[in-house]
C-alpha cells in the first residue's frame, strides 16, 4: 500500500506541478539558472546530505519559517509521469505535511528505509514549499549538488547543520568528482565558472572569491 503522502492522483499532480513552475524552470539544468524568478539568497550543498533524516528536520524549520501548508517534492529524470506511470503505482511526486516533518520524510522519502525508494531512483528532482518562497534544485546524475534558494535572510547553515559550499569549496567539490575522468579539470571548471556567474549568496558565499 502507497504512504499518503505520494501523489497518485493525476489532478493534484497537475495542480502542484503548475504551482512548482512558478518559481523552478523544471526544463533547466545546473549549472545554468533554474529558478523562475530572483531569491534573496542561495546556497550549495552536496547532494548526499538529502538523504538523511537531518534533511527532514531542515525542511520541517522550513516550512515553519516560510508558513507552508505542504513540503512538495517532484522528481524530474526520469519523467515523473511517464516513468513512474510504467514502473510505480504512484507519480513521481510527494506531498508532505509540515506537521509530520521529519518522521515521514524518513518514512517516505529515504533511499534505504522507505518502501516508495523514491529518492534512490531520482536523478534530478525538486523541493518547494507552498508558501513558493523557497526551492531546492538537486542534481545528482550529473553533479551531485543540491542549490537552495530562499526569499528571506534565512541563515540556511545555521538551522540546516550542512556544509554550505563557498566558492573555494565548490570548485574543489567539483574537481574532485571529475578528477578520474578529466585529469585537466575543464569539466569542473567549466561548470564552475558558469554557476558562480548564476548564484550568490552572503554569508557561505556561492560567488567568485
Amino acid at each position: 500500500m502507497n504512504a499518503s503522502e505520494l501523489v497518485v492522483d493525476d489532478d493534484e499532480f497537475a495542480l502542484l506541478r503548475a504551482k512548482c513552475e512558478k518559481i523552478i524552470d523544471t526544463r533547466k539544468r545546473l549549472p545554468d539558472f533554474v529558478f523562475k524568478r530572483l531569491f534573496a539568497k542561495y546556497f550549495a550543498i552536496e547532494y548526499a546530505n538529502i538523504y538523511g533524516e537531518e534533511f527532514g528536520v531542515f525542511l520541517s524549520k522550513m516550512s515553519r519559517i516560510f508558513e507552508d501548508q505542504s513540503v512538495n517534492y517532484m522528481v524530474l529524470d526520469p519523467d515523473p509521469v511517464e516513468w513512474y506511470s510504467r514502473h510505480a503505482s504512484f507519480l513521481g511526486m510527494v506531498s508532505l505535511q509540515p506537521s509530520s516533518l521529519p518522521k515521514r520524510y524518513v518514512a517516505v522519502m529515504h533511499p534505504g528505509r522507505s518502501t516508495s525508494r523514491i529518492l534512490a531512483g531520482a536523478n534530478i528532482g525538486v523541493f518547494w514549499g507552498s508558501s513558493l518562497k523557497w526551492g531546492i534544485f538537486c542534481d545528482r546524475i550529473s553533479w551531485e549538488i543540491a542549490v537552495i534558494a530562499v526569499s528571506e535572510n534565512v541563515d540556511v547553515p545555521a538551522i540546516s547543520g550542512f556544509r554550505c559550499l563557498d566558492a573555494s569549496e565548490l570548485i574543489s567539490y567539483m574537481k574532485s568528482q571529475y578528477r578520474v575522468k578529466d585529469p585537466s579539470d575543464s569539466i569542473a571548471s567549466n561548470f564552475t565558472k558558469r554557476f558562480l556567474a548564476n548564484y550568490s549568496t552572503t554569508e557561505q558565499q556561492v560567488a567568485p572569491s
